[in-house]
């Protein structure tokens, strides 16, 4: 619209002039011009009308520092390829931080992502030209595209006890080599061995095989540790990119080291504590994928609401990371983000 209001106050300055200088040329250029923006005017608006624009990111998984490209369209073929301009706000989640642009002369464009987090790209509005390149209408659009960015992961020093090595407790998930103690789940049938119990012995297939075969049961893997992450005091911006970073990166040590773990956090979206179960890698980028898409909540102490969800269960060890970038167990530092000494579990 500010290009039509030029154009009016440009025509009536033509008239004006064409008035004190009796010249009729000029009267007829000013009636051009008014003419010209009636009918320009009315095209757009039936172009803006017709408009279908959208925004698509192909891949929307990317590492931190990659470029990653963000695909505009708009479905119309009188605006022309250069005759649409895009309005992008790109914002993360995460660390806050948010940026706006007009965009031009391309469908395509790359946008490199140097904080981990969730991108949201939403196409706010498209401004559409007549063929002068001169006159254009806007019109909003609010469509929207996001892509999950991972941290880069450090490797964290950790040492696994034989406490936790070799904790036992409830849970859902069995180990897959090694035989345990919980009948409700079976294991293993193989043939009788010297020491096994009568107990054991699986009769029907006994009967079926003509030798005695025994039954071994599963072995639960529970978890002995978890971690909170805890948003409190956290700043936007590096600070919460550096937050990520060490939280996935323990994470990650501890799914390497063989450790199954929880990692919990506070979900304003449910207001409440969730947590996921990392015990291998498939479990460790799905916990990621599921605490990258947060909106950090700094006010609720999230360990506290954690221990009294879960007050019942049993933990060799309950660690948490704060917003000083500190690893805490308990009230004790065991490891900071710019330090790299051992951490014992």
């Amino acid at each position: 619209m500010i290009s039509f209001l030029i154009g009016i106050i440009t025509a009536a300055i033509v008239f004006y002039m064409s008035m004190i200088y009796g010249n009729v040329a000029l009267a007829l250029l000013g009636c051009f011009m008014c003419v010209f923006m009636v009918l320009t005017f009315i095209a757009l608006l039936v172009k803006a009308h017709r408009a279908v624009a959208a925004i698509n990111i192909p891949i929307a998984i990317a590492t931190q520092g990659e470029s990653i490209r963000v695909s505009l369209s708009c479905r119309l073929k009188e605006a022309g390829f250069y005759g649409v301009k895009y309005r992008v706000t790109v914002k993360n989640n995460l660390s806050g931080e948010k940026s706006t642009k007009w965009l031009s002369g391309g469908s395509d464009f790359l946008y490199s992502v140097n904080l981990c987090g969730n991108y949201e790209f939403e196409l706010v509005r498209i401004k559409l030209y007549d063929f002068s390149r001169i006159f254009y209408v806007t019109k909003r659009v609010k469509k929207y595209a996001n892509v999950e960015v991972m941290p880069q992961i450090d490797e964290i020093p950790v040492r696994i006890t034989d406490r936790v090595r070799n904790f036992f407790g409830d849970s859902d998930i069995y180990d897959d080599l090694r035989p345990g103690y919980d009948p409700s789940e079976l294991f293993d049938v193989r043939e009788f061995q010297n020491g096994d119990r009568l107990q054991s012995v699986h009769w029907k297939l006994s009967a079926r095989t003509d030798e005695l075969m025994v039954k071994e049961n599963s072995l639960p893997k529970a978890c002995a540790v978890a971690i909170v992450a805890d948003l409190r005091g956290i700043k936007k911006g590096r600070q919460a990119d550096a937050f990520m970073k060490l939280l996935v990166s323990l994470s990650f040590s501890l799914m390497d080291q063989k450790c199954s773990h929880y990692v919990a956090w506070y979900d304003t979206a449910i207001n409440d504590i969730v947590r996921a179960r990392v015990d291998d890698e498939e479990g460790f980028y799905i916990f990621l994928n599921s605490f990258l898409k947060i909106k950090p909540d700094t006010k609720n102490d999230a360990l506290f609401l954690y221990e009294e969800k879960y007050r019942a269960e049993k933990l060799v060890c309950l660690l948490s990371v704060d917003g000083r970038l500190q690893i805490k167990r308990g009230e004790e530092i065991v490891g900071r983000a710019d330090e790299k000494n051992e951490i014992v579990i």
